[in-house]
């Protein structure tokens, strides 16, 4: 990212100085509207969730009634299980409605709304690697053909920005601009995991009970962010009063966790830990997030 970071402030630079040798005075004064569409990238996302786990052979649901299941220090002991991945969700439409004002000199302020819908990536689980002893323990109970697997989907978001343009004004019909903004990001996203055990666990009666037996989550991740972004672009007029451009943003969101989520199933029942009794919650963190957007469309000074 710091190499496009690079590049991307190198020619903002360049058109900067190029611009600014044939300054001029003419430019367009008071408010404007615009509407612009397009389509936006996300770069990647960590997303982790940790929770209680212990072995599966502690469940005392795997029991027939009367059943005392273990008590050992391995069941009763709460020990954190983390399953952490990272996501590269597609490209999707992008979409926005502006209200500026232009003061003449170059210099314009405007209130932007963004909407942007990304698409979805299945990923396999990392396993073996952070989750912690007892999630490495179950390792081998997962079904070969249908192997642990996470994914992020639906993802969409409310962007609200103020920001700070620059005109970098000249005799020509176009006119490339620099600016910046800051605001808050509503963003949402479905996060699901599925975890299968295998039809042949072996012949205790705990691996008979939870042989073919599915734990899955399907949820919403939901919240308010704050974020800035560096905008560059450029616009042709098409008369006093209209122009058409393209625009280019790089918008970062700061992180956010969400706590006490539910499981959808547990082994095939319920949403609750080994003791049967409690139920079980999982914390979600997700990390920082980076978004590029492209976008063309109209301007219009009122």
């Amino acid at each position: 990212m710091r190499h496009f970071l690079g590049n991307g402030c190198f020619w903002l630079v360049a058109v900067f100085l190029t611009s600014a040798l044939s300054v001029t005075d003419s430019a367009a004064e008071g408010f404007y509207v615009g509407l612009e569409a397009g389509f936006s990238k996300s770069g990647d996302v960590d997303v982790s969730q940790s929770l209680i786990d212990h072995p599966t052979r502690c469940d005392s649901f795997l029991y027939p009634s009367g059943a005392t299941p273990p008590m050992d220090a391995e069941c009763t002991t709460e020990k954190t299980t983390i399953i952490a991945n990272m996501f590269a969700p597609g490209a999707g439409f992008a979409g926005s409605a502006t209200l500026g004002y232009a003061f003449g000199n170059g210099l314009r302020f405007e209130a932007e709304y963004l909407n942007r819908r990304q698409g979805s990536q299945r990923r396999l689980a990392r396993l073996g690697s952070g989750g912690g002893e007892t999630f490495d323990q179950k390792e081998s109970e997962w079904d070969e053909n249908d192997p642990p697997s996470e994914r992020v989907y639906d993802l969409s978001a409310h962007h609200f920005f103020l920001n700070a343009y620059y005109d970098l004004l000249n005799d020509s019909p176009f006119t490339p601009y620099i600016g910046g903004g800051i605001g808050m990001g509503s963003t949402e996203m479905r996060y699901s995991a599925r975890f299968l055990r295998r039809s042949d666990l072996g012949t205790e009666p705990w691996q008979m009970a939870a042989a073919g037996t599915l734990s899955d989550i399907d949820t919403k991740l939901e919240k308010t962010r704050f974020g800035f972004q560096v905008v560059g672009g450029v616009d042709y007029a098409l008369g006093d009063d209209l122009s058409v451009g393209a625009k280019a943003r790089w918008t970062h969101f700061s992180g956010f966790d969400q706590n006490d989520l539910f499981w959808t199933r547990v082994r095939g029942h319920e949403p609750i830990r080994a003791d049967g009794v409690t139920p079980l919650t999982t914390d979600f963190e997700v990390g920082d997030t980076d978004i590029w957007t492209f976008t063309v469309g109209l301007k219009y000074y009122l």
